[in-house]
């Protein structure tokens, strides 16, 4: 039952035949190659840093334009409140009323005749 399964080796070295086995020592990095290494991280480290920096002056710019925009959306409302109540204060009946009788120089009528609507007016 429990058979080891068949693996299938390389053929024998022939004699005379050059092997393309090479032994690898260890690489560690040279100290140009780590001098690159470290030149590459700061450039990326100040590439980062100076465009957190303009980042930072765009929202500030932006902040800027967003406070003018709402100061100027106070002075809209403030106006539109007033122009409200001057619309009303000229609506109200008190004042139309004074401006027909002194300055229109219009009376109120002795009688007041109502039509019937029910009734056609005479020829």
């Amino acid at each position: 039952m429990n058979r080891a399964l068949p693996t299938r080796r390389s053929p024998a070295p022939q004699a005379g035949a050059q092997s393309r086995l090479r032994v690898v020592g260890s690489e560690r990095p040279r100290p140009n190659h780590m001098r690159r290494i470290v030149l590459r991280a700061a450039v990326v480290l100040l590439g980062g840093l100076f465009a957190i920096g303009v980042l930072q002056a765009v929202v500030t710019q932006s902040q800027g334009r967003i406070d003018q925009l709402d100061g100027q959306i106070d002075e809209a409302v403030s106006l539109d409140r007033q122009l409200r109540l001057r619309r009303a204060e000229l609506l109200s009946p008190a004042r139309l009323a004074f401006e027909a009788r002194d300055r229109l120089g219009m009376v109120p009528p002795d009688t007041i005749h109502y039509l019937d609507p029910a009734v056609p007016p005479a020829p």
